[in-house]
């Protein structure tokens, strides 16, 4: 998930803090790291962290985190987010439990926010209701914005997520394909291997046509490698990398790093270049680099410089643990190697 969230909870009564501290139990079975909040009057008696801000100002202060849970009246919760919510691919999970633990609510970004999950596994904790009101959970449909988020694949359109939830609501056929491998069972409400008006695909590429409307799930699944003179512009892998890609009908939106060699640490383009698209960047040293085994493009000249006789493949096979699917490509002083991860997708 890259870099790791919380989960602010607060509490505004003994009572609710009582259960606040549950919830957080509960949350640590689950691998979850959370921080709890409460009013002045009792928070240091209940070991609560001290709501000092207006609620206002808190909620503004913790929306960027991965989940806020409410334990009050959902009506406070309500007031307290309205003015930050931005739109369901970037607000947090919004959950609300009454102080007594009798319900816990998913109130905001149930699929890709995860609120109906974490709800659901509070519930449990608690011995208390779920409360679920998006329409493909109390119906039992596939939903898919939910299934995208849980199997970390980027959703090429949320108008198309939204249209085939509709679809699957009014039992109309919603075709599916998969390039990797799928573990489970599909549901039966997606038609697999029939040409179809609208349907999903889960793929890397930028586009495959089996539908006459597509709702790409794209994984991370490619690492490119990159070797290139020193201080070569930004403006010039970019160019090079969007030329090969296009070239190869491969999505950005499924590279998952770029990878090269310990001296090109510090190279200002390839950071660049990362950056833009927001991209671990790893390195590997020469020794590491020539103890791979495999056919790679040898090159006198990179391996003078370097010391390692090919930079972009093996840098490639590295950071993927793959196989190369596109051998070294070069142009005006610059490598690319691309390599694809071994991947499958659970249902």
């Amino acid at each position: 998930m890259g870099e790791e969230k919380q989960i602010a909870v607060i509490s505004f009564t003994k009572n609710g803090a009582l259960t606040a501290r549950k919830i957080v139990e509960s949350l640590k079975k689950g691998g979850y790291d959370s921080i709890v909040y409460g009013k002045k009057n009792f928070s240091d008696e209940m070991g609560l962290l001290c709501l000092e801000q207006s609620l206002s100002e808190w909620t503004k202060e913790h929306f960027s985190k991965e989940a806020l849970i409410f334990v009050g009246a959902t009506g406070i919760a309500v007031r307290a987010i309205a003015p930050y919510i931005k739109g369901k691919t970037v607000d947090p999970a919004v959950i609300v439990v009454d102080e007594k633990g009798t319900y816990v609510i998913s109130l905001l970004s149930g699929h890709i926010g995860g609120a109906n999950r974490l709800s659901e596994q509070i519930a449990l904790e608690l011995g208390a209701i779920p409360v679920i009101t998006t329409a493909t959970d109390i119906n039992g449909k596939f939903a898919v914005d939910q299934w995208a988020k849980e199997q970390n694949l980027f959703i090429s359109s949320m108008k198309l997520a939204k249209k085939i939830a509709a679809a699957l609501l009014e039992e109309k056929e919603v075709g599916f394909f998969s390039e990797f491998p799928i573990i489970g069972e599909v549901p039966p409400e997606l038609a697999q291997g029939k040409r179809s008006d609208l349907g999903i695909v889960v793929t890397g590429k930028e586009k495959i046509d089996i539908y006459d409307e597509t709702l790409y799930l794209v994984p991370r699944c490619y690492v490119l490698g990159i070797g290139c003179r020193k201080d070569t512009p930004y403006e010039k892998l970019e160019e090079f990398t969007n030329e090969i890609l296009k070239r190869e009908n491969i999505r950005w939106s499924a590279i998952d790093r770029v990878a090269t060699i310990d001296i090109k640490q510090e190279e200002k383009g390839l950071i660049t270049l990362c950056e833009r698209h927001a991209l671990p960047f790893e390195v590997y040293s020469a020794e590491t680099l020539s103890s791979l085994k495999g056919d790679f493009t040898p090159s006198k000249f990179v391996s003078s410089i370097t010391g390692v006789d090919n930079v972009c493949e093996r840098a490639a096979v590295k950071a993927s643990g793959g196989k190369i699917i596109l051998k070294k490509e070069a142009k005006d002083g610059m490598t690319i190697a691309i390599a694809s991860k071994e991947i499958s997708v659970q249902i």
